[in-house]
Parts: C-alpha cells; structure tokens; sequence
C-alpha cells in the first residue's frame, strides 16, 4: 500500500458570514410506498376497501383481502360510512377475510395492539373474532343499529409476521368498513408513526420537512391535485385518491399528520400547494384551475396559513384546536408548485397565489419552483420570472451523476444577486459509496454559499424494499428493518454537526481532475420496449448493414468511432412496441441518444459516467415514434459539441461539460461553545483511490487542540445498493488537532476544540 499524500488545510478567518441556520432538511412524498406501509404505523392494507383500478391495474375493494367463502362476501356502496368512504364488506357468516397488510403484519412479542373498526348488524348482537394467525387474537360483540365504531387490544404472544383474519364464526350478518390494527405506544394509545422510522428521521436532526410533494403535491390531473382540507378530521372521513406513483392514497397522514411528524422532530413545515396548475405530465399536458374556481383555491391556500398559525378565535385556528392543537404550528415558509412547465397559465396563476399571500399574510416565506432540473427552458423561464416578480426563494431540483456533483461544487458562488435557493430535490444518481460522496462534496458548497442557498432536502427519503417506484433512496425498509443508505450517514453527518460562522479554507497538494473525451468508443442500437429495424445505415461515411433490435435483446453494436470526431445516419422503423429506441455512442463514458423516451414522449441525451446515467441535454417534448413510420436520425460527434437531428430537425445541439472534477473538497465553520470557547467543524471529502493525510491550520489555533472525528470510510466506490443497508457506517474517533487522516473513498467531519 502507497504512503498517503501529504495536503494542507488552511482555514481562513471568519468574513462576518454566517453559515444557513436552517439549511439541513427532509422531504418526504408518498412514494414507493414511503406513508402506507411505511411511515404510518398502520398494518391494515386497504382497511377502508377503497383500493380500486383507478389506483392501479387489477386492484380492487378487495385487493389484499381473501375470504375464505367469496359467496358469503359482498362489496356494497349503499348507505356507507360516509361518502368519502363508500365501499364497505358486507359479511355473513360463517365466514373469514383475510388480509395481507404489506408483505405480512409484524408483531413484537408482548407489544399491544389496537384494533379498530366500523361495523353493523340488524336483529341479533354478533361475535367477531380478530387474530394475526396464533400470536395475538382478540373478540368483539357487534350490537344490532347503525354504523358503531369498536376497539379492542390485542397482545401478542411472541415476535412473528402473519396476516390478520377477522371471523364471523356463527350465522349472522355484519358489515365492516375501516379496519385499522396500530401498535399502541406507552399511553396506550395507538401509534401515529411507525416508531422505528420516526426515530431514523429524527436522528437527522432537521431543521425543516417539506411535504407532501413534489409531484403529488401538483397530482395527474386537476382532479388528482392535493387539497389539503379533505385530509384532516377523522380518518374515515378523508378524502382518498390515486396516487401519480401508481397506487392508492388513503391520506391516513395527512395534514395533522405532517405538522405532528414537524413537532416530533423539531423541525419547520414547508407545506407544498399546487400553483393553480397540475403536473405537466398529465396526458393532454398541464391544466389550469379555471378563473370561476380561483378565487375559493386561493382562499383555501390563505385558510391553510390561518389553519397552521391563526389564533383559535379565528375559524381555521379554532378548527385547529378542535383537532387536538390549540398552539400554533409556527408556519414561516410556503412551497407553491413543484416542478411546473413555465407556461402562461402557470404563471398568472401562480402570480395571483403570491400576491393573496403578500397581501395578507406578509410573513409567510413563499418559494416559487424553477422546473424539473438544474437547467433547461423551464428552468430558465422559471428563474426568469421569479427574478421578475421578487419571488423571495426558488426551489431547484436535479437527480445527477456523480461527476456533475463534484463539477457543481461551486455552483451557488457565481448565482447573480436576488432570489435565495432551495434546493428542494437533489440525489447522485444511484446507492453506492461514489454517490454517497458526490453528494458529501456537493453539500459543502451548498454550506459554503449561505448567501444564496438558504434550503436543501435529498430526495426521496422513504422506500419500501420491493415496492419502490424511484430509486436512488435515504432510507429503506422492511416489515421489520430500517436499511439507512451511506447517502444517510452523509446526511447526518451534516445535520448533527453545525457550525454557525463560515470560514474560507484553501488546500494546499490538492488539483481537481481533468474531465477529456474518451479516446476510443463504438456505436450501440438498443430498444427495451420495442422491435426496431435499422437501415440506411452510414457510420462516418461507411455504409452498415442493417440491423434489428428486440426488446430485452443484447444492443447491437455497428462499429468504432472516435467520441470526439464521428456521424452517424440511420433510418429507424419500429415494427412493434410502445416506446423508441436509443443509439450509445462512446467509451466508459459514453452518450446515449433516446428518440421515443419516457412514455415515447421526447427526445433526450444522456450521458455516462462511472456507469451511472443521467440528462445531458432534454428530455424535449416530441410526437413520438410510430409503428410503422420510419425515422431518419443523425448524430454528429465534433470535440465536446453534440448535434442530434430527428427526421431533419435539429433537437439538441450542446457542449459536453468538461469542467473538471472536485475530488477533495473542504469546508469549515465555527461556533461558540458552551463554555464561551471556539470550535470548529472540519468536513473534508476524499472521493479518490488514494489516502490522503491533512495538516491544519487554523485562523484562530487552539493549543492544545483535540478533535472528535467521524469518519464514514472503508468501502469501495461501486458498493452500495438499493434495499440494502450501507456497506459502511460512522465510525467516531479522537485525535490530535492538527492533522486529519482522509482515507480513501471517505467522508469526514472533525469539531476541533481546545483540551480542557
């Protein structure tokens, strides 16, 4: 093993500027299965039997339950519970339903349990017996009347996972609605949260949690956005709805829900409301709340600030105080929109949103959406109007490669004076020790700019293993585990460890890498979810035969190039399939055009790097390839300029970024101790092979000096996958205060103080 390089630490003295207070968050959004079936404690799977094919191909009222007679099992709508939860069972017995929950019900041996649920009978009272299988079973006595509402405990025996089945054992008829089984925390009282998730998030220690989206915040559809006054109130009244991530919304945590989780962990709400338009992705494109219904949707944006911070003499403070909150939720910030195309109808939409919150509540922080990524038209256009309008804060979202991570460490520093940023959404593309880091060296520039960067949250945050529409993830889990990502330990080692006056540092032995062409590469045709032929092929200048592709075949390949310096033409026609094609030009870094991407929606390059993807220039909205309808494509290579044409149009026309990589990145900050004295907080990356040993000094030294380390190293680059823990934790050690060991592949963060 080589020595380790010798690098030097200068840290500089403190500039006046302060670092973010509140810069550190979360963002949590009910995807792959991150509320039900994960953060709600909930074990019932589709307790209100309201799952439906709306929700998901194939689902129903009946999806995850399984009676035992499915003649004695009826779906009924007549006279429900309530309108918003209109599908009920009706049982006769004998007769047993089972019920799944996700993946089995877990339960810990000498846990209680509470189960709930609404049910009615006519003539005489009759037995219910409830169970999850033989570790915990409980009976219930259904009297004759109307709708009643019954609880019962159940304890169980030993740890186990089953399945919870509810019997009529005897004749008799009883209809069922909102089945509900929480474990009961030490009031007993059921849970809100699940215990072991909670914990994960609060072990973050963040200073703000945005919710509920994101993309479910805006919904597919006007009819599919969030409104948040058909989530509060008794959970049997909510309102439901499919969910853009392809399964059902019981908004069991709504938003109570989300201001409690806010107060459990400390932390700030930033509410998301939809901007008066829905997502861009619906098909036909976005669509707009129409001028009769805007002046009641800006009224229940201002009716949600009076919800979260009115005084319990004004109506929706009292409303509040009905549900248990008497004291306010302390709102300060307001999120309106995610992610929306920059069109006409967003915008006056959007401004009239704003100007009613200005107007009458001056207080409230509103943060305005540049687009789905850190660049583009959208993204242009939304920063654009922000700067127009004054907007005070402007969230930016993008999902990267690792290379761009440690290209962008200086992002924020050349950002022209006016709104702040929120970086609402980001994440290196994929699991693995090299994002975890990208993002570790991305997060100290974020820390390094508080002059512009305000705000900043990973995404997503929750993931049920096997059940996950996204990835990568923070955190994943299981019935029974919490799998933290090393993405999460980098996380925490951010939040946990704050200072409050930035420094500068200059290194010293430290050059970024170099980012070139590959020297050698081929051309590769492949199409997952289409049969393509290929003809008309010309490769610089060389007429290719034509070939074919399949879906789920091997790509084929037509020849070597030079990724700096080559054309190709073709003529692509699909003979079957839904989507396009892709053509991969280039080496282990490498390009890849898709014509037909994304639903066969656009156009789009992407760009290879470490293996691991993302968008280099698109996606561009485009008809779409067409069974049948040939294709004529060319592609031209000259130095880092890319040209891409599509049937003589030309789509994307860019300059590959060749900045060069921050391998070793350092940041530092101070603050005041308890006991009146300095310390400083160190963070240094080293996303490199090789280890690397810092002298520090300091602006003001600390003599003698110790330092608490943390190190999160020990693992190779390419480890780390999704549903899996970190190969990796923090390890926590103690040294001298003038040296900091950076072993290769590793994030670290010293508080560097003097010894008592």
């Amino acid at each position: 093993m080589s020595a380790p390089e010798r690098i030097t630490i200068d840290v500089g003295a403190h500039q006046g500027v302060g670092v973010a207070p509140e810069l550190w968050g979360l963002f949590i959004e009910d995807l792959n299965d991150a509320l039900d079936g994960g953060l709600n404690a909930e074990r019932v799977r589709n307790g209100d039997f309201e799952f439906s094919a709306a929700d998901h191909d194939g689902w129903d009222a009946l999806t995850a339950w399984h009676p035992d007679v499915a003649e004695r099992v009826e779906v009924r709508t007549d006279a429900p519970i309530h309108p918003n939860n209109a599908h009920y069972l009706r049982l006769a017995g004998p007769v047993t339903v089972v019920n799944d929950g996700w993946d089995g019900i877990a339960v810990t041996g000498g846990q209680d349990f509470r189960l709930s649920f609404f049910a009615r009978t006519a003539g005489e009272p009759v037995r219910l017996v409830a169970a999850v299988d033989d570790l915990a079973s409980t009976e219930v006595t259904v009297r004759p009347g109307g709708w009643h509402r019954y609880e019962a405990t159940l304890i169980a025996v030993a740890d186990g996972q089953g399945r919870l089945r509810i019997e009529i054992p005897e004749s008799g008829t009883v209809d069922l609605d909102h089945v509900s089984l929480r474990p009961a925390g030490p009031d007993g009282e059921p849970l809100t949260f699940r215990p072991d998730l909670l914990e994960a998030l609060k072990d973050l220690a963040p200073s703000f949690i945005r919710f509920p989206g994101g993309c479910l915040a805006h919904g597919l559809g006007l009819d599919n956005v969030y409104h948040w006054k058909t989530t509060i109130g008794p959970r049997h009244k909510r309102g439901q709805l499919p969910s853009l991530w392809g399964y059902h919304q019981s908004r069991q945590i709504g938003y109570v829900e989300y201001f409690e989780l806010c107060q459990a962990s400390g932390a700030t709400p930033i509410p998301v409301v939809a901007a008066g338009v829905c997502c861009q992705n619906t098909p036909g494109g976005p669509q707009a709340i129409d001028d009769a219904g805007m002046d009641a949707y800006i009224q229940d944006v201002l009716d949600l600030i009076e919800f979260a911070n009115g005084s319990p003499d004004t109506p929706w403070g009292a409303r509040r105080a009905e549900l248990g909150h008497p004291e306010p939720f302390d709102l300060r910030y307001l999120g309106l929109g995610n992610e929306d195309e920059i069109t006409d109808d967003f915008r006056d939409r959007y401004a009239r949103i704003e100007d009613a919150v200005r107007e009458h509540h001056p207080e409230i922080c509103v943060i305005g959406t540049s687009g789905p990524q850190f660049f583009g038209r959208d993204y242009e256009a939304g920063w654009a109007f922000a700067r127009a309008r004054g907007t005070a804060m402007v969230d930016e979202h993008g999902y990267r490669n690792p290379r761009w991570f440690h290209q962008n460490v200086d992002r924020y520093l050349t950002y022209e004076p006016g709104p702040q940023v929120y970086v609402g959404e980001y994440a290196a593309r994929s699991n693995t020790i090299r994002s975890a880091l990208a993002e570790a060296a991305y997060m100290i520039g974020l820390e390094r700019s508080p002059g512009v960067v305000r705000l900043a949250s990973y995404a997503p945050l929750l993931a049920r293993a096997g059940h996950t529409q996204w990835t990568p993830d923070l955190i994943y889990f299981t019935a029974t585990e919490v799998l933290p990502s090393a993405s999460y330990h980098v996380q925490a080692m951010f939040s946990r460890e704050r200072g409050s006056r930035l420094h500068p540092v200059t290194l010293g032995g430290v050059e970024p890498e170099p980012v070139t062409l590959p020297k050698t590469g081929s051309v590769r045709l492949s199409s997952q979810r289409a049969s393509v032929d290929y003809a008309d092929i010309v490769l610089d200048g060389v007429v290719r035969q034509a070939v074919s592709t399949s879906p789920g075949g091997e790509p084929v390949e037509l020849g070597g190039i030079d990724p700096a310096a080559a054309t190709l033409e073709l003529t692509a026609t699909r003979r079957a399939g839904d989507e396009g094609f892709v053509v991969e030009l280039g080496g282990e870094s490498y390009l890849q055009v898709h014509v037909g991407s994304w639903q066969n929606k656009s156009t789009v390059v992407i760009r290879g790097d470490d293996g691991i993807t993302n968008e280099d220039h698109g996606p561009l909205h485009w008809h779409g390839v067409r069974t049948g309808v040939p294709v004529r494509v060319k592609v031209r290579l000259d130095g880092a300029r890319v040209r891409v044409w599509v049937d003589g149009e030309l789509r994307h026309d860019y300059e590959q970024d060749l900045r060069p990589e921050h391998r070793v990145v350092v940041g530092a900050a101070s603050r005041t101790a308890a006991d009146g004295s300095t310390e400083y907080v160190i963070r240094a990356v080293n996303a490199h092979p090789t280890a690397r040993v810092a002298s520090i000094r300091l602006a003001e030294p600390l003599e003698p000096a110790v330092a608490t380390v943390t190190t999160l190293a020990g693992a190779g680059p390419d480890e780390g996958r999704p549903f899996t823990a970190s190969p990796v934790t923090p390890v926590v050690t103690t040294a001298a205060g003038d040296t900091l060991d950076l072993p290769p592949w590793s994030f670290v963060t010293a508080v560097i103080r003097r010894t008592p």
